[in-house]
């Protein structure tokens, strides 16, 4: 009547589950027997359902493996975060931390594994083992207390820094509502990705049970994940990525045409776009459009100076579908002849970033320092903002680097040497990546040009990469001291181009000079995809004027840290980050060889720079 118990020897108790598993699995049990057949007859039934049960409930170890790496991410970076670069800091490091856990509870459950038959029943091990089963529910208990805590602590040393750095580049520090916005917004972001990869992995199993019924028994495995695999790569890409990246495109030309506000067609002759132009007004771009309507004319230029000038030579070709780089780059050279470019005394061939944009700062000092006596050449390679040309379309700047400077070199060449002008170029960003690529070292660029300004570089341009690896021993990373500073300086802010980094002075410009600026905090300069394995030199050195000196670097962490700044990095003020303005006048005075009272030239700019 009533079934005696076993008796189980005390040293073999069984370990205890925690208890969420130990319901799913039972949940799982109870499925499997209510599925069997009832004919009496014995069937195999596979664990596959009660694994997959287990399979699709968080691993504890990844969730403590991903908080800690959101307290990480929320160390502070170059720039004050909004909610969603928190997020996607918060969120690309949890996924990290996860991934972590789980390495880590695969490696414990297969030394474990191993361990297992060497064990001796009531050794020293299995006592060990029968304590930490014992233990399991405090300690997941205290875990969960030191989480809530940590993250506490986090969120709050976390708006401290943030205020800090919002002092250090001068912007409005971060609410406490965005931060907290954005770490739930990250947290719910990697939540939603844990439940895709749990959803692929139960299409995955679903696949293999159809499978059994047509494949033999090793081929299942492998074939139900290959073509699960190959759905989703080939949803993925024909559908999501490619509508997506369709999306961008169409929402960029939108915007490359839409009308600027404020701007008309110029009426000197001297300009692209105006009734004397080869280049119609309504096809430069929407940041051609200013090119040619903004900057100082003559007037400006000789009220400056007190004595007559000329009217600077603005010259741009907008972008058109069925016109190559290369054919663009000669109907430019066509549009600087006719604008009477190459009698001047200065040509400047400027690259653009992304959409087209051009530093109106850069241009107005040239012009001002020259009085007038100089040109500029550019031209639009794409709608894409730069962010999104330089994952997408990286080859454009460069194909118009080459494209531009050979058409005009091959115009000077035809020149009587004693009639060409001087030679310049200069790019900020993307715009110098392109700039840079059409010289295969420092070496070359100096002899092929007269001088050059460049700001914001990335630092996979290879010519920014062979300066600063060759920098003079004591000079640092951030502003490296190349040779004795007669032809290549780099700036990281106004009033530091007449002495290294190192403290001692440069020897005096030779005929050939060359500027490149870029601040402390600018993450353009500073991201490179090496920031996910290795700490980066300028961490390891005394840090710039406005970094906070409590920046650290975490394998990948770091990484998508400054990835974030980025968009960040065109919303401050100028003079940090990744806004050059009042710097541009230094640059070119020191390139031109043309001395000037900077401060006095600067308030005669800031009027004629109007956003766009």
């Amino acid at each position: 009547m009533f079934r005696r118990r076993k008796h189980r020897p005390q040293g073999r108790r069984r370990r205890q589950r925690p208890v969420w598993r130990e319901g799913a699995l039972r949940a799982a049990s109870a499925a499997r027997r209510a599925s069997a057949p009832t004919s009496g007859k014995t069937v195999r039934t596979s664990s596959g359902r009660e694994e997959l049960v287990a399979a699709l409930l968080p691993n504890w170890w990844g969730v403590v493996g991903g908080q800690v790496a959101s307290w990480i991410a929320l160390g502070p970076s170059f720039l004050p975060r909004t909610w969603w670069m928190t997020a996607a800091s918060v969120g690309l490091s949890q996924l990290y931390g996860y991934a972590l856990g789980v390495g880590a509870r695969s490696l414990r459950s297969g030394a474990i594994a191993l361990l297992r038959p060497r064990i001796r029943p009531g050794g020293t091990l299995t006592a060990l083992g029968r304590g930490l089963a014992r233990l399991t529910g405090a300690w997941q208990i205290l875990l969960l207390s030191t989480m809530v805590l940590g993250t506490s602590a986090a969120l709050v040393t976390s708006m401290n820094r943030q205020r800090e750095i919002a002092r250090l580049v001068d912007v409005e520090p971060p609410t406490a509502r965005v931060q907290l916005a954005g770490m739930a917004a990250g947290t719910g972001g990697v939540l939603a990705a844990i439940l895709a990869v749990r959803l692929f992995r139960l299409q995955s199993w679903g696949t293999r049970e159809l499978l059994r019924r047509f494949l033999p028994a090793v081929a299942v495995p492998f074939s139900g994940t290959a073509i699960t695999l190959a759905l989703t790569y080939f949803f993925n890409r024909s559908i999501v990525w490619d509508r997506l990246l369709q999306r961008i495109h169409d929402a960029a030309e939108r915007n490359n045409l839409r009308p600027l506000p404020g701007r008309a067609q110029p009426v000197q002759p001297e300009r692209s776009g105006s009734p004397e132009s080869f280049e119609p007004f309504n096809t430069v771009g929407r940041h051609g459009k200013a090119v040619v309507s903004d900057g100082p004319r003559a007037l400006d230029i000789a009220a400056f100076w007190g004595e007559p000038a000329l009217e600077p030579v603005r010259a741009y070709v907008g972008l058109r579908p069925t016109v190559t780089i290369e054919e663009a780059a000669a109907r430019a050279v066509r549009e600087l002849r006719r604008a009477g470019g190459f009698e001047r005394s200065h040509l400047c061939i400027y690259i653009g970033t992304g959409t087209g944009w051009l530093n109106d700062w850069s241009m107005a000092a040239m012009e001002f320092l020259t009085r007038g006596d100089c040109a500029m050449v550019s031209l639009q390679y794409t709608v894409l903002p730069s962010a999104f040309a330089m994952i997408l379309d990286r080859n454009s700047p460069q194909q118009t680097g080459r494209a531009l400077y050979r058409a005009v070199a091959e115009e000077l060449e035809r020149m009587p040497a004693e009639r060409r002008p001087r030679l310049y170029v200069s790019g900020e960003s993307l715009g110098a990546f392109g700039g840079l690529s059409e010289f295969r070292d420092a070496r070359d660029m100096a002899e092929r040009l007269d001088g050059a300004v460049w700001a914001g570089s990335p630092q996979f341009s290879p010519v920014w990469q062979e300066l600063t690896e060759g920098r003079a021993p004591g000079s640092s990373f951030v502003r490296p001291r190349v040779g004795d500073g007669s032809t290549f300086r780099f700036s990281n802010g106004l009033g530091d181009l007449d002495r290294g980094s190192d403290g001692a002075d440069y020897a005096p410009w030779g005929p050939r000079r060359f500027v490149f600026m870029q601040h402390p905090s600018d993450p353009i300069v500073w991201w490179s995809p090496s920031l996910i394995w290795r700490e980066p030199a300028w961490m390891t050195e005394p840090l710039g004027h406005d970094v906070t000196p409590e920046i650290r670097w975490w394998p990948w962490v770091t990484f998508w840290q400054i990835a974030a700044d980025m968009p960040m990095s065109i919303k401050t003020r100028g003079g940090h980050a990744h806004r050059y303005y009042e710097e541009y006048v230094q640059a070119w005075s020191e390139v031109l060889g043309a001395p000037v009272d900077a401060p006095r030239l600067i308030r005669a700019i800031r009027p004629l720079v109007h956003p766009h």
